[in-house]
Order: C-alpha cells, then structure tokens, then sequence
C-alpha cells in the first residue's frame, strides 16, 4: 500500500480558516503557564509544572490525574537522556530495552509483556512526541535532548490518548522555534571514551511572522563487553540525530509548526553473558544435551561463570544499524471561545540486526535476525473550548495508518548440525538436513484505525468537577506470512535417512505461507469526580475503560489441518479504577501526591500451550484469562529553602495472572507439557520500587561578568526483584537492585555557562536488563551500565 497524504485536507482547511479574529485571553494563559515551567526547573515552587494531560497547559496539581512531569532542565541535570533512565525517577514506569526493537514499556505493570514481541500486537503504553503517536516502541529508542518536558500519565488514557494507551502514555514534548534568537549546546567527555554533543540554534527568520530551530546530537561511546573471540568491544553506542522546525504565525490568531527529524543508530550487540547452566531438572533427571554437554563434545572454549567480568565468546559480529525520522505539521487556530487543532504526520523507521545463533565461536547460528521496514501516517483534528465556561469541552478524529514489512531470517552455518541436533543422531542425516540450512521469512501486517473522541469537564461547583470522556475506536489490520526454506540436496541419503532429515527440517522451519485479516470496533473512556477540598487539596476518583486492540499473530504457525492455530489475536479489554490524592503546602513549597490503583485485564495477550494430544503441544501468542494489578503510589516534591530541592516517589504494585491455564512451563521442569500460573506473578514487574534525590546551591557571587551559583545534586532508585520470561522460570528471576547517580558544578545563573562532573551507578552495581535460561541450559544476561563518570560544559547565549 502507497500513502498519496502529501497534504491533509484538515490541515488545509485550518489554515484557509485562520483569517477569524482571536481573543488573547488563551494566548496569554498559555504562555503564562509555559514561563511557570522554567520555575519548576529551578525548583521553587511545585505547584507550578505544567502537564497536557487533558490537552491543555495545566498544573499538574489541578489536574485528577495520576502523573510526572519533567521540565528540560531537570532532564539535562539528571543526565537522563532515554526512556530507560527515565524510569529511575519516574517508578512505576519500567523500561526494558534488550534492543530497540524488543522494548518494553511498562505501567503499573502493564504494557508490553516483556516475553512478547511480535509486530502483529501493539503496546499498550503509547509514546508520544510533539502530540505523534509512535507507533512501535523502537521508535522511542533515542537521545532525548532539546527537551521542553517528558510526562508519565499513569493509568488508562483511552480518551484523548486513545491508541492502545490502555495503560498509561508517555509525552514529549520538544523545544519549539523562538522568535528570540538563542544558540546554545553541550560538550561531554566521560569514560568508555564517551563523547557527546548537543547543540540548537534558534531565531526568526521573518520578524513575528516566521522562526526557525535546529537542534543536532551526537553520542558515541565504546563498548562495555569484550567479546574473547576478536577482542572486540561490544555493546557500544553510536547515535545522530538531527531535527529542524519552523514556527509560521501569520496572524495573530494562528500559528503552523513544521517539524522534521532523522535519527541513526548502531551498536555491536554481543552483550548477554553467561551466568550458569542448568544440568538437572527440578526432579533430580539429567538435563540432557545441555551446554556444558555441547561445549565439551565439540571443544568450545567456554566464558568463566562471572558475568561482571562482561566478557563473550562469538564469532557472528551480532550487530544492529537503525534509522528513523518523519515530518509533522501541527496547525493552531484561535476562533472565539474555541481553538482548533490539526496534528499530521508521517514516520518511518527501519531496523536491521544480525544475531549470533548460538552464541558460542562455531559457526552453527550463523545469522538470526528479524529486521523490520515501518511507516506511518497519521492525522489528527481537535476543537476544545477556551476561556471561563460551565462546561469545557474537546472533541476530535483521529486516523492512523501503519504498515510494517519484516524479514525473518535463521541461517544455519556448517556447525549448526553438532551444536543443535543431540549426539545420537545419525552424523549424516544431521549434517544434510542442518548445515547451511537457511528459513526465510516474509511478513506484512497492514493497520488502519479511525477514531471520534469527546472529553467534557463539567465544573459542577466552583469547587466540585466532573470530567466525563468516551472514544470510539473502529480498526482494521490484515497481513500474510510467507516462508521458504532451503538446504542440502537430500537424493544422496537413503529413503529412511531422507525421511529422517525431512523430520529435522520440520522442526527448524519448512516453507509456509498464510494470509490473516480482523477488524473490530470498541468503545473506551472514563469518567472522574474530583473536588478541590481546599485550594490546595484535590481529591478525586476514575473509572476507566481501556482497549488494547488484537492483532495478528504473523510468525511460523500452522493455520490448517490438525495442529492448526488462530493467527488472530483478539482485543484486551482493561479496567481501571483509581483514588488520588494531590495536596501542596507552604506556598507549593511541599507536595504530596498520593494515589491507589486496581486494573483488571480481560483477554490478556500473551504465550500459552496447546495441550491436546493432536496439536503437538505447540506455543504461540493468543489470549489468555484474565491478570490484575493494584497497588499505591506517592510522589513527594520538598522546597524547604532557596538552596535546597528534594523529592521522592515510590510505587507498590501486586501484579499477578487471575487466569493462565495451559500456560508454558519453565525450562527447569520436565515430564509436564504444560503449567498452570493462574495467581502467580507477571513477568517484568517488581513489587517494590522508588526513587529519592535532590539539589543543594549556593551564590559564589560575580564570576567572569555572571552572577554564578555551585551545586550538588543526587538521584537514588531501588527496584525490588522480577521476572523476565511468561513461565516465570527461577532462572530469569533478577534480584532487586538499587543505583545511585550524582553531580557535582558551578553554573552562571543566566545559563550562560554550566560545568559539571557527573558520575552514574556510582557503586558500580552490577544489574541485569534481561536474564533467562536457553533450550541448551545456558543461563545469560544482558548486565545493565557499569559506573560511568565525566565531565559535561553546557552552554547558552
């Protein structure tokens, strides 16, 4: 399918529309509201961040809604520059990132389950960047700098975020062009050899009808790991990105901003060290064939068990090289009482590995990869009302498209027969069968999504609101899956040897091919009574309904005859019941959030087993019963004088199966094809989590013409142990763990000048990302960062 979008009639429309005049009351609210975020970053005064989770610049202690907010400044001084540090101030998200395309994002325990990635399923935490949906999580795999804020809306946002945000949303939001011109940037040199650049420019091209911004990072940095075979450096990171605006404003009642960006990303991926190997089940049997078994069979030198000493041993050069970008227009039109909103765009994003099969110097494994072509177009439209009224009111459409082409590759080399297939088989047999046996796969999901959404808030008393929403959501997606193999010519063996090999073949992959379709129309939303019982106490209570949407199940099934499966995957339904409580004290000096959730999950979209006798006991994703999460939050913001800002933020939350009969067994059990985990826990979410930091400064007085101020500022997370895989297999249990990041400068308080020396993981804990046992026994991990430390010059004029 070809897009023909090169311009959105909608957007066309608003922009024909914009000679109506404009009340600046909106205008000056805004911008009010947008100076309050620069107080928020210099830590004075709570009260005052700035959230858009009802589509509008409010303060977040105003708004019922379960959220964090993180303003440019608190970002570049914490050093969190991706999603996966963002977690470490925001707890209840958890950011799993093996690769960018096997990203997990979660909520409250919700999201991407972090033993499914399939790109026939969608996340159900929805990333957005300048108001864009990014429709694959990889997409949000990059440095985030040039950042005006990043919010974590808890919870189901089904109706103004509606695309599968089924448990919760991430909003970015970049630095618009300034009429004002400003150039500015950073420098960073650490350990590792890490060198990083940020730098911007802004300023009008036209006075008061036209700006412009550029924003350029470069990060490089080598590798943690020491790959033993080429003593290579592995699990290194190279990143550009790039990304221009311009702010076109006409008339004073309308305004387009143009935003295009192209990132580039590569890294060398041998990363998951050897941590142990299984050699009996729990029963006490022999765990047969297992790794140490192959390794001394066929004399592969084999890596110590220390995984902190971050040293592999492979010959594959696993590797990945990704690219993304797109262009939006956002177009904002005034009219009196109402503003009117068009947000069009298309992305597209490219991923392209190569894994090492086996993970050991043989050439068995040669290539295993999934690569990944995907574009997107979506369009959005949206009136809200403005100024003081009973009743405030949004309403909109929505449409995305999405098509995703992948490739599926197992390339088996000329050791793959001995590494894979146990000793007992015949030598030959193996041999034709395996070596340089190579399965291709092609397959192409296709997503069309329409969307009408309303949220009203209907100010029941000055003091009492009620905030009512619903989304209709209809959705399409069709797709096929097409697999060929290829191998050794079998005429040579005789008839049983021939059969024998055709038997190996079936299991590693034979040609295959299938076409998929499904469509489904569902209705989501919530409804919030909140009531401000002092001017700074706001208690209130949601009810959410959430849908995150089926999908189609495109990977090496059998659709027909006796083993056949469903390659449709239906919908989640999810809901959410909340209470929060959101109080401030002493001027906004001290903040105190707090709030309880219960999320009930229908028809959740995981792996099970299929235990008839006929069905050849196969995995594949489908529905299970039902999960539950529940659990508390706090957030706590603390000014208790101008030189001291604290805060802290913790999370409880028991996530667990309700239903999950027939679910896989973990790899340690034997004799039992199938488990029930129904009340056990789900993967990829811990119990317990929290963070705490804060800044201390102090005046220096005048230095080199700048009125400058020295800091010191610490940032601690803890997050207590969970699992890593669906069968909750011991061996992918990781033990809580907790990281402390600091800093240390002096700054001019114009920001003119910033120096400052950061450390990050400064006990140098060794942690797990990821953790499992393979069929071979072999437990690996991927070890999160070590201690890193440097110094960082950032600039502004």
């Amino acid at each position: 399918m070809s897009i023909r979008h090169t311009a959105s009639p909608l957007a066309l429309a608003i922009i024909l529309a914009a000679t109506s005049p404009q009340t600046q009351a909106a205008e000056r609210e805004a911008a009010a509201d947008m100076a309050a975020v620069d107080a928020v970053d210099s830590a004075d005064a709570g009260s005052a961040i700035i959230i858009t989770a009802r589509r509008r610049n409010e303060k977040i202690q105003d708004v019922p809604v379960a959220a964090n907010s993180y303003g440019g400044e608190q970002i570049e001084a914490t050093r969190t520059y991706n999603l996966r540090d963002l977690q470490a101030l925001s707890p209840s998200l958890v950011v799993t990132v093996t690769n960018p395309r096997n990203t997990s994002i979660n909520i409250r325990g919700l999201g991407n389950n972090v033993s499914v990635y399939n790109d026939g399923l969608e996340p159900a935490v929805g990333v957005y960047m300048d108001q864009v949906y990014l429709a694959r999580p990889g997409q949000a795999v990059f440095d985030l700098a040039d950042i005006e804020r990043i919010e974590v809306l808890r919870g189901p946002q089904g109706t103004l975020f509606g695309k599968n945000t089924s448990a919760g949303a991430v909003v970015i939001t970049t630095k618009s062009p300034t009429f004002e011109p400003e150039i500015g940037g950073d420098l960073t040199y650490g350990n590792y050899d890490f060198r990083q650049l940020h730098a911007y420019a802004s300023g009008a091209l036209i006075d008061d009808k036209l700006a412009a911004r550029i924003y350029v990072s470069k990060t490089d940095r080598d590798g943690y790991v020491t790959n033993r075979y080429d003593d290579s450096r592995t699990q290194d990171y190279h990143d550009f990105g790039l990304r221009g605006q311009l702010l076109f404003t006409p008339t004073d009642n309308f305004k387009l901003r143009l935003i295009g960006d192209y990132g580039f990303q590569k890294q060398r991926t041998a990363a998951a060290v050897l941590t142990g190997v299984i050699r009996t089940y729990d029963n006490g049997g022999n765990f047969a064939n297992n790794y140490t078994d192959r390794t001394a069979r066929l004399g592969v030198p084999v890596v110590a068990d220390a995984p902190g000493e971050r040293i592999v041993d492979m010959d594959g050069n696993p590797r990945y090289k990704m690219r993304q970008g797109g262009v939006s227009a956002i177009a904002d039109l005034a009219l009196p009482g109402h503003s009117l909103t068009s947000v069009t765009s298309w992305r597209r994003w490219d991923w392209y590995p190569h894994n090492d099969g086996d993970s050991t110097r043989l050439d068995a494994g040669r290539d295993f990869h999934q690569s990944n072509n995907q574009q997107q177009f979506s369009q959005e439209l949206r009136i809200a009302s403005e100024g003081e009224r009973k009743v405030d009111y949004i309403a909109g459409l929505y449409y995305l498209w999405q098509s995703i082409k992948a490739e599926a590759l197992n390339a088996y080399g000329a050791d793959a027969a001995p590494w894979f297939l146990a000793p007992t088989v015949d030598p030959a047999v193996g041999a034709a069968a395996l070596n340089n046996y190579t399965v291709l796969s092609h397959s192409k999901p296709v997503t069309n999504s329409y969307a009408a959404f309303g949220q009203t808030i209907w100010h029941v008393t000055p003091t009492i609101d009620l905030t009512t929403g619903l989304r209709y959501t209809y959705e399409t997606k069709s797709g096929w899956f097409d697999q060929e193999a290829t191998g050794a010519d079998l005429s040579g063996l005789t008839t049983a040897q021939q059969a024998a090999a055709q038997a190996i073949r079936a299991r590693y992959g034979v040609a295959n091919h299938y076409e998929a379709k499904t469509k489904e129309g569902r209705l989501s939303g919530q409804a919030t009574l909140s009531w401000k019982v002092t001017p700074d106490a706001l208690l209130y209570a949601t009810y959410g309904r959430g849908n995150k949407f089926g999908g189609l199940n495109l990977a090496n099934i059998v659709t027909t005859g006796q083993f056949a499966v469903d390659p449709v995957i239906k919908p989640e339904t999810i809901d959410s019941y909340e209470l929060g409580l959101k109080t401030s004290w002493s001027g906004g000096k001290l903040t105190v959030n707090l709030a309880g959730f219960w999320t009930d999950v229908s028809d959740y979209q995981t792996t099970i087993v299929d235990t008839a006798p006929d069905r050849n006991n196969i995995s594949y994703f489908t529905n299970v019963g039902k999960v539950r999460t529940r659990g508390f939050e706090g957030d706590i913001r603390l000014v208790p004088a101008a030189w001291l800002s604290l805060y802290g933020s913790g999370t409880y939350t028991d996530a667990q199966y309700v239903s999950y009969p027939n679910a896989p067994c973990p790899i340690e059990t034997t004799g039992i094809v199938s488990c029930n985990l129904s009340g056990d826990r789900l993967p990829g979410v811990s119990k317990w989590a929290f963070s705490a930091g804060g800044e201390a400064k102090a005046a220096i007085g005048n230095r080199l013409g700048h009125e400058a101020e020295v800091y010191a500022g610490a940032d601690f997370s803890y997050r207590s142990n969970f699992y890593t895989t669906a069968s909750l297999s011991r061996y992918s249990l990781i033990p809580g763990y907790s990281l402390l990041n600091a800093r240390i400068g002096v700054r001019a308080l114009d920001g003119a000048l910033d120096l400052q020396l950061w450390g990050r993981n400064l006990f140098d804990k060794d942690y797990f990302q990821s953790l499992s046992a393979a069929n071979t026994g072999a437990i690996t991990g991927t070890l999160g960062d070590p201690r890193t430390y440097g110094v960082t010059l950032r600039t502004r004029f």
